[in-house]
């Protein structure tokens, strides 16, 4: 990732709203100097040394409203995350909710348009989507259009129809694991599609979506833009062993 030359590894953490001020003050009686995001989520992704850089909840709803539906509809919903270079001191580890590394992972092929479709159709996307997520009308496409090809994601002929099931298709992959690789003995999904037919890749970067399983996910667009993400540069996000814990005993 662009911004990762020098540390490709990121930490990443989920407080709950009424221990966010706790944290906070926290954090800045240690020394570290802490920011919001403004537009988008994946802005954390600027986190490095000792800025550590928190998405309120309210940012899932600004400029990504359809995209957040992830957040929204998933465990998080009403958490603050935060996100870091180097890993918090010894009183945060219980908030550590996985490590992101960039990796030089590349897929041996990529799914064509007929597998893409059948990972839209399986039943874990089916059940698995928020219903506002693929509620996208005329403005989604005006904005995907002309961000998308001012930042050359898009050529002038490409449009979110021609992108739309890719968008799908790589949340899909996440619940359904129908494209995995092995990393550690453990089989590992990952996104099945170029940054340019990737949307909303919060919602697996930060563990929103199959937050139990380790992912390789390639950025999005706006992560890259917003994010300083690295174009076609898949993370290794794993879920550290108190989060798999936690959720075996829930």
């Amino acid at each position: 990732m662009s911004d990762w030359k020098a540390n490709p590894k990121r930490y990443l953490y989920w407080v709950d709203p009424e221990r966010f001020p706790e944290i906070k003050r926290q954090l800045t009686s240690a020394g570290y100097k802490l920011s919001s995001t403004r537009s988008t989520p994946c802005q954390v992704l600027h986190a490095t040394g000792n800025k550590v850089i928190y998405a309120p909840p309210s940012v899932w709803s600004r400029v990504c409203v359809r995209q957040g539906s992830w957040y929204r509809a998933s465990r998080r919903k009403g958490q603050f995350m935060f996100m870091s270079g180097s890993p918090l001191p010894e009183p945060f580890e219980e908030f550590l909710d996985a490590e992101l590394t960039a990796t030089d992972f590349e897929p041996e092929s990529l799914p064509g348009e007929d597998e893409l479709q059948r990972l839209v159709d399986s039943k874990e996307y089916q059940e698995g989507k928020p219903d506002a997520w693929e509620k996208a009308g005329l403005k989604d496409a005006l904005m995907y259009k002309i961000l998308f090809t001012f930042t050359r994601f898009w050529g002038w002929g490409d449009n979110l129809k021609k992108h739309w099931i890719g968008h799908r298709a790589n949340h899909a992959n996440f619940l359904a694991r129908h494209h995995v690789t092995e990393i550690d003995g453990e089989e590992v999904p990952f996104s099945v599609t170029g940054s340019e037919r990737v949307c909303s890749s919060c919602a697996e970067v930060f563990n929103v979506v199959a937050d139990d399983s380790r992912k390789l996910v390639n950025a999005c667009p706006g992560a890259v833009t917003f994010g300083g993400a690295g174009r076609d540069v898949w993370v290794d996000v794993k879920p550290t062993g108190r989060l798999a814990e936690a959720l075996r005993s829930d």
